[in-house]
């Protein structure tokens, strides 16, 4: 009830208007959503309405983030336009195998365009070639653009994780050669304490 609510007043009003709400009620929370990520307001303005306006102590605590389990946390990185282009790649590859005739299936079966399932990076841009908004050239770059810009935003955000062991995959002449680094680090971290 709480969300329908909520949604209602973005549909009237718009997102901007359930953000400022959100900047009033709990502006920490606020501090670290996009106004337009309509979800995570919303799932924010219910945690604070729930919690009874002290979704502040939901918020991250001071200071850079912690595992709450002595954890190896590796992230595997590369030069960002060799990422560009196995993403693209990937895209190209995901159209070869069906994409297209999925997503097509899935509204004939009935699915709305709206459902949450078909909001995801590749299904709305092939949902909006379908309903003959634009061209599928234009629907693969649209989906190739997203995966890129969602990559960047997820980088971003794992580097500000401290305790991430960086492993750049282009030190390495082979992935028997990244696994051999993995689990020596895996191995030193656990084994030698």
């Amino acid at each position: 009830t709480l969300r329908a609510h909520y949604g209602a007043l973005a549909d009237q009003y718009g997102n901007q208007y359930l953000y400022t709400l959100l900047q009033q009620l709990a502006p920490n929370i606020a501090a670290r959503l996009h106004p337009n990520d309509r979800r995570r307001v919303i799932r924010a303005l219910e945690v604070h309405h729930l919690s009874a306006g002290n979704a502040d102590i939901l918020a991250s605590p001071a200071g850079p983030p912690r595992l709450v389990y002595d954890a190896a946390v590796i992230g595997l990185i590369m030069e960002r336009k060799l990422l560009y282009e196995r993403i693209n790649q990937r895209v190209d590859t995901m159209i070869a195998n069906g994409l297209v005739e999925e997503v097509a299936q899935l509204l004939a079966e009935g699915v709305p365009k709206t459902a949450q399932s078909l909001q995801g990076i590749g299904y709305k841009e092939i949902v909006a070639y379908l309903e003959g908004e634009t061209d599928l050239p234009t629907a693969i770059e649209r989906v190739k653009k997203a995966t890129r810009n969602f990559a960047k935003r997820q980088l971003t955000w794992f580097r500000k994780m401290p305790y991430i062991k960086w492993v750049d995959i282009a030190s390495f002449p082979d992935h028997k050669a990244i696994l051999s680094f993995i689990y020596n680090y895996i191995a030193g971290k656990f084994c030698l304490k």
